[in-house]
């Protein structure tokens, strides 16, 4: 096992610095009657996003928004703190319109590279998620979890993160590096909350001896928990969208929600200053907190709807309980 004795500083570091098918038919009456035109003059017809989210998401997306709009769609995918990087450089090619994902914290430092947009649907959001920046807009919740493979974990109480540093499950314990993942980057943040605060010697305490229980820290959020679902893994620190969706597949496994408590925060967009389609950028951040997209987004994908006013999926607990 590797020597992870530098998790605690490092975590100060980065705390400071086929269900799409389904949706495309659901939706596609919606989105084939109302669409209209983009102004003149916006810069060509295509429109480039770079992005963290999953290919679930992005395949429900992007193809109705071209449909509705008549514009190409490029995607450059990479971890968040990659993208930013290539924004604030001008290295990335092509250049961006929006970033799609990450979480508020990433984008805080590079605010000077977004442009300020609130959404017409802003008024619509869960209160504590509408725009107080002025440049990012939230789309879906996302909810830090625990996944848990039911055969492997037979016999062993797991509730909350307390129960991580269990014997039995020394070395059989996966999660993904802040560094590179916005949703490990979530639940290290989710960890010191529950566990004692940000300052809280003993919160760091713990998860200087979580990282030493850990079997893998994996470079990516996916391998989390497809290791769980493949029996790799017997317990990942995840978030909940993926997870309720391999449920919903037959996949052996459970989400657990720390009874420590459980933050949820906010994945966001953002429009590129400098841009080359600054119009379509801000019909596209409408279009994805529009109710109908939301309502894909909560009840077919498994994602958590930021909207007061759409559906949540089966797998996922009510907010309230």
């Amino acid at each position: 096992m590797a020597d992870h004795t530098t998790g605690r500083s490092m975590g100060k570091r980065l705390l400071f610095a086929t269900a799409a098918v389904i949706a495309l038919l659901q939706a596609a009456a919606f989105f084939y009657t109302h669409r209209y035109a983009v102004p003149a003059g916006t810069g060509g017809d295509v429109l480039t996003i770079y992005t963290s989210s999953s290919d679930e998401l992005l395949n429900a997306t992007i193809p109705l928004f071209e449909e509705k709009y008549k514009i190409q769609v490029v995607l450059v995918k990479g971890e968040t703190v990659d993208l930013l990087e290539k924004i604030r450089t001008g290295s990335g090619d092509p250049p961006a319109d929006v970033l799609l994902g990450g979480v508020y914290s990433e984008l805080y430092s590079y605010a000077d590279l977004f442009l300020d947009y609130v959404s017409v649907n802003d008024k619509h959001l869960i209160p504590a998620y509408q725009n107080a920046t002025g440049y990012t807009t939230s789309y879906i919740l996302s909810g830090s979890c625990l996944v848990v493979n039911k055969s492997l974990t037979q016999g062993v109480e797991i509730k909350g993160y307390k129960d991580l540093l269990k014997p039995e499950l020394d070395g059989k314990i996966i999660m993904a590096n802040p560094i590179n993942s916005s949703s490990a980057l979530a639940q290290l943040t989710n960890i010191l909350l529950a566990m004692g605060g940000y300052e809280d010697d003993g919160a760091w305490a713990y998860v200087d001896e979580l990282i030493g229980h850990t079997g893998e820290i994996a470079s990516t959020s996916s391998k989390v928990y497809s290791s769980v679902a493949s029996g790799k893994k017997a317990v990942g620190l995840s978030y909940e969208a993926p997870c309720a969706a391999l449920m919903r597949s037959g996949a052996d496994i459970e989400i657990v929600y720390p009874e420590e408590g459980c933050v949820y925060l906010p994945a966001t967009a953002a429009i590129v200053r400098g841009g080359r389609q600054p119009e379509y950028a801000r019909h596209f951040i409408d279009f994805i907190t529009s109710k109908d997209m939301q309502n894909i987004y909560g009840n077919l994908l498994m994602n958590r709807s930021v909207r007061k006013d759409a559906l949540s999926g089966a797998y996922l607990v009510p907010l309230d309980r």
